[in-house]
């Protein structure tokens, strides 16, 4: 069944360990239950839902809502994403990032937000390279521009990147959308997007999605989940390390 589970967890900046945490279950279940493989019953959808902070219909597209009598059929309509609270930024506030992230940006196009609407000015870097690592293209190319969530509100370098491959699960799926806050400090256990250099001048950096461990005098300690296992980077090769965030991090 298709359903608007993804759109409300990342509309409120939630990763799918975050609202399994919230709902009482694991994330490979968010996952499963995103992607329709898994059942949204009546009592997922009020889970879900009180997690979310909106309506169980919010939750199923147009052609699945129930209807008076229980069952599931067809509507009219679909009401739009309720906003949530925060103070997001204009796309023309947005100043390019500058080292030490390395980002070659393309500038924010400036867009008609209608009222109560929370912007799209968040943007979106990154493109699949492939590989064991989840490894993906960081060459500062905006893809997309998505709603900012609260806990980047006022923070004019955010930004955001799709997780590529299975190297993080059960932390991270592929293909969720991961929050980035360049200015938060790296502590170990805390996750985050390294940018490293490549030596190849067709692809001169590479962006990584790891668990931070420790950092040396010479070398950056990082860890990935799938297959288990540590991985060391010379620090020459670092460009920029930025902390994840999520709903643990707000405050």
């Amino acid at each position: 069944m298709q359903n608007r589970i993804r759109e409300w967890r990342e509309r409120r900046g939630l990763t799918m360990h975050e609202l399994g945490q919230r709902v009482g279950t694991e994330a490979s279940q968010i996952n499963k239950l995103e992607k329709g493989s898994r059942r949204l019953t009546a009592e997922w959808m009020g889970r879900l839902a009180r997690a979310l902070d909106c309506a169980p219909a919010d939750l199923l597209v147009p052609d699945h809502l129930p209807t008076a009598g229980g069952e599931l059929g067809e509507t009219a309509g679909l009401p739009p994403l309720a906003p949530h609270p925060a103070a997001p930024l204009s796309p023309a506030t947005l100043p390019a990032p500058t080292q030490p992230t390395g980002f070659v940006t393309e500038p924010a196009h400036e867009t008609a937000t209608p009222p109560g609407a929370t912007p799209r000015d968040l943007p979106v870097y990154g493109a699949a390279m492939g590989g064991d690592d989840g490894a993906f293209d960081f060459n500062g190319t905006v893809n997309e521009y998505v709603a900012r969530p609260p806990i980047l509100a006022g923070v004019a370098n955010g930004y955001a990147v799709y997780v590529q491959g299975e190297s993080m699960e059960p932390r991270y799926f592929a293909g969720e959308l991961v929050h980035v806050n360049p200015n938060r400090p790296i502590t170990p256990g805390c996750f985050v997007v390294v940018q490293i250099r490549t030596g190849d001048p067709h692809v001169p950096t590479r962006g990584l999605i790891k668990q931070f461990v420790r950092r040396t005098a010479s070398r950056l300690h990082l860890r990935q989940f799938n297959p288990r296992g540590e991985l060391e980077h010379e620090l020459g090769q670092v460009l920029s390390i930025h902390r994840i965030v999520g709903a643990s991090d707000y405050g």
